[in-house]
Parts: structure tokens; C-alpha cells; sequence
């Protein structure tokens, strides 16, 4: 068991591994996960979320084909796999600034809003990111509405 969680940590998180964007591999990986947890988080699996998730990641981190696949099944493999979300926004705290968290942020409340339909898991999965990438209670609120006020114009 000790070296499955050692090989874990090494295919999936470490940073030493640059993408060809260069970008850390952790660092999309950990990103990707935290949208496919949020996407579960209503207990409905929903293309429209699926498809936003590859859409943002592609564009969040100019990366396509082979790679963008591989990440998605690697994401949502490890992401079921995860016990907690602490090993995702630890990599997020290491490497992102205020903005690229608020960056984040939005992006989870547009996944969350993708099916046309607001859950309460989602809203408190948001919650809890924000809170674990040490955003201000303020800024869940702020980006929140600044999002839904994009997606209804």
C-alpha cells in the first residue's frame, strides 16, 4: 500500500515534470481534478460540465489532443482515488497567486452553473475551495455573482 501511495504522488503531483505549455503537470492535474470533483459534486454526471471542464483546460493551459485526454482520465481516476482535496489545493497554494485563484474560482462557478442549474453541493464544494486555497469569504461571494451576471446577459 505504502508504495502505491508513493507511486501516486510521484506519477501525479510531483513538479519537477514540465508539460510542453511549461507548465507543471501537478498543477493541471490538480486543477482538472478539483472541476471533475465539482462536477460530481450534485451526484449527476452531466456532458455539458464534462465538456466546459476539457474546454477550460484546453484554453487555461493551451494544451489539446493526446495530453488533454490524458489528463482528463488521470484527473478523474485520482480524483476518486483522492481521500481528501488538501493534496489538490496545496499544489494550487504552492504556485498560484491571488489571481490565478480568483481565476480558478471563476471557472469552477461556471462548471457549477454549466447544466443550467445551481446545487447546494456545488455551492458548498465552492465554499470549501475557496476557503482551502485561502480566498477571502468575500471574493466566493463576489466572484459568484460576477459569473452568474456573465452567464445571464
Amino acid at each position: 500500500m505504502l508504495k502505491d501511495i508513493k507511486r501516486f504522488f510521484e506519477e501525479k503531483l510531483l513538479l519537477e515534470e514540465k508539460s510542453e505549455s511549461g507548465l507543471t503537470k501537478g498543477i493541471e492535474y490538480a486543477t482538472a481534478a478539483l472541476m471533475i470533483e465539482l462536477a460530481k459534486a450534485d451526484f449527476e454526471e452531466d456532458d455539458i460540465e464534462r465538456q466546459l471542464i476539457i474546454a477550460m483546460l484546453r484554453d487555461t493551459f493551451d494544451i489539446e489532443g493526446e495530453f488533454l485526454e490524458e489528463l482528463m482520465q488521470s484527473a478523474e481516476s485520482g480524483s476518486a482515488d483522492a481521500s481528501d482535496l488538501f493534496q489538490f489545493t496545496t499544489l494550487i497554494n504552492e504556485h498560484y497567486d491571488n489571481e490565478k485563484k480568483i481565476a480558478l474560482l471563476e471557472n469552477l462557478w461556471r462548471v457549477a452553473y454549466a447544466d443550467g442549474r445551481l446545487d447546494k453541493y456545488e455551492v458548498t464544494f465552492i465554499r470549501k475551495i475557496a476557503g482551502l486555497i485561502h480566498l477571502a469569504p468575500s471574493e466566493f461571494t463576489k466572484t459568484k455573482l460576477r459569473i452568474k451576471h456573465q452567464l445571464t446577459q
